[in-house]
């Protein structure tokens, strides 16, 4: 008896150290044990699972009671693997604890009762929440991974080891014609490749210069990728496809380029070699033209002088005849004649005297004297030789101006100009009429203007004006004398200056020609060549465009 109470003993210390043993492994493991007794629907949880549900120590739970320790979503299921177990079926269910960021497997199985009693299921019950977490940020990196795939404006193929089909995004699909659904996991690479066949019309070496793996793909709706495959360190293969069809088109646009400025260099070379031939005679056309523009200067200005010696004898004797500074001449006739000779021989001394300066001007020989003038001393001289002839049409000659500032000009040249642009006012103005010559102050000088209610001049007719020579035919215009030179000289003069003439009219109503000129002039000399002529420069007259008009 007392071996057998020794024998007991130990028996009970190794089956204490044992549990103790059983109980330090469940809790290294992060396990623990429950006994589900389906009949009375009663549950026994260890230290471990009681921890791991939010409870202090292992104790009995009425089933309800234990499934409230876990979320709302799982006791439902658990009930049902329960069930399902209770007939002979193992249990395998996920859990989550209801107060506590715990994930738990519960995994048992049936558990006879010795005496043949009540059904129960046994069970351990792991904690899987490093797991759970571990899945969770694996299916975000997924996620995201999945996310930047279907953002890229490439395609992006990626095939495992045995080359079968892991993943793919949009762009692969859209690309290559793949429907919704065609596309699984697991395809073979054979029969990925002869489907997307269906949207390649030609394949193309690469024009990059890399290795075998990349080329261009021309697709059948005529757009071109760049294609290339590379393998991954584990012996899987990754496809990239990126659309290139906008560098072909300027690829394109690049070549035809390139073959309009080989044509353009072939047809400068052909023109520079026509230049080349034309060099030699334009050479001698403007040796021509520059004698012919000599000649005829020589030409006017001898002309100029031979004419204006005896018309000076002619006005002058006429003067003195119609005077009768040496006696009566007899009848009256020969008075008026002598009166017409005189006025004829005048108009012919002013058209000379135009043309001499005309000539001048377009040889570049004209010199202005500047010197520092008041404009409205001018306005007033001009206004005196005018006064008379207006009076005459009963004409309103009147001038309007504020204090103008001194300026820089050539007077007897700014003289002519204004009394050209009064006489002109005058002539085309019908009796009754009215003149009027303003002054304004300028920024940079004044401005000068004579106005008067005219007949006007058509408005396609402006911009002839100003050209020498040149007439605006009318009616009224017909029954005047003139050379058609006094605008252009005037012009010619402004402009000498470094000044612009405008000239604004309405056919009927009037006319008004305006000029300005700076405070300090900007002449320029002309410089004579060697012979002592002068090439037309700056001071050239040319055509007047609508804006000089």
């Amino acid at each position: 008896l007392l071996h057998h109470m020794r024998r007991l003993r130990a028996t009970k210390v190794q089956l204490a150290d044992s549990e103790r043993r059983l109980r330090l492994a469940i809790e290294g493991a992060r396990c623990g044990v429950w006994d589900w007794d389906i009949d009375r629907d009663a549950v026994y949880v260890t230290d471990s699972m009681a921890r791991m549900v939010g409870r202090p120590d292992g104790e009995e739970l009425s089933g309800a009671h234990f499934l409230s320790l876990l979320s709302n979503d799982d006791r439902g299921r658990l009930r049902k693997a329960l069930a399902q177990a209770g007939d002979g079926e193992p249990l395998d269910v996920e859990v989550r604890a209801a107060q506590l960021p715990v994930w738990m497997q519960m995994r048992g199985r049936p558990f006879p009762a010795p005496d043949g009693g009540g059904r129960r299921m046994v069970g351990v019950a792991i904690d899987i929440t490093e797991r759970k977490g571990a899945q969770a940020r694996v299916a975000a990196a997924e996620t995201r991974l999945r996310a930047a795939l279907e953002s890229m404006t490439e395609s992006f193929v990626l095939w495992d080891s045995r080359r079968r089909l892991v993943l793919w995004n949009r762009k692969f699909r859209e690309f290559f014609g793949f429907g919704e659904g065609e596309l699984k996991a697991g395809l073979a690479y054979p029969v990925v490749e002869e489907r997307a066949g269906r949207a390649i019309a030609q394949v193309h070496a690469s024009s990059q210069g890399e290795s075998e793996g990349a080329y261009e793909l021309e697709l059948n709706d005529g757009r071109w990728l760049h294609y290339s495959e590379r393998s991954t360190a584990e012996g899987g293969l990754v496809s990239v496809g990126a659309d290139i069809t906008a560098l072909k088109d300027q690829e394109q646009v690049l070549v035809r380029s390139e073959s309009n400025l080989k044509q353009t260099v072939l047809d400068l070379e052909s023109s520079r070699e026509q230049i080349q031939e034309l060099a030699p005679k334009y050479e001698k056309e403007k040796i021509r033209a520059e004698e012919a523009n000599r000649s005829k200067s020589e030409f006017l200005a001898n002309m100029s002088h031979e004419l204006r010696t005896p018309l000076n004898a002619i006005n002058g004797f006429s003067e003195i005849m119609l005077q009768e500074m040496f006696g009566p001449l007899g009848d009256e006739k020969y008075k008026g004649y002598v009166g017409d000779i005189l006025s004829s021989g005048q108009h012919l001394l002013s058209l000379i005297n135009d043309i001499l300066d005309m000539s001048k001007i377009e040889a570049g020989k004209m010199t202005l004297q500047p010197e520092m003038i008041l404009p409205s001393d001018l306005i007033e001289q001009c206004m005196r030789l005018m006064r008379a002839r207006a009076e005459e049409k009963q004409i309103s000659l009147t001038a309007d101006g504020a204090e103008l500032p001194e300026i820089e000009a050539d007077p007897r040249a700014i003289k002519q100009v204004l009394l050209n642009l009064m006489s002109n006012a005058v002539k085309f103005t019908p009796e009754g009429g009215r003149v009027i010559v303003r002054g304004f102050d300028a920024a940079d000088g004044v401005v000068l203007q004579v106005g008067d209610s005219g007949i006007g001049i058509p408005e396609d007719a402006l911009p002839r004006l100003g050209r020498a020579f040149e007439q605006i035919e009318s009616h009224h215009a017909k029954s005047h004398q003139g050379s058609g030179l006094g605008l252009a000289l005037s012009k010619s003069l402004v402009e000498m200056h470094g000044g612009a003439l405008r000239i604004d009219s309405v056919l009927g109503k009037g006319t008004t020609v305006s000029f300005t000129l700076p405070t300090r002039a900007r002449i320029a000399q002309p410089d004579e060549d060697e012979d002592g002529y002068v090439e037309a420069g700056a001071a050239a007259v040319e055509p007047a465009d609508e804006d000089a008009a």
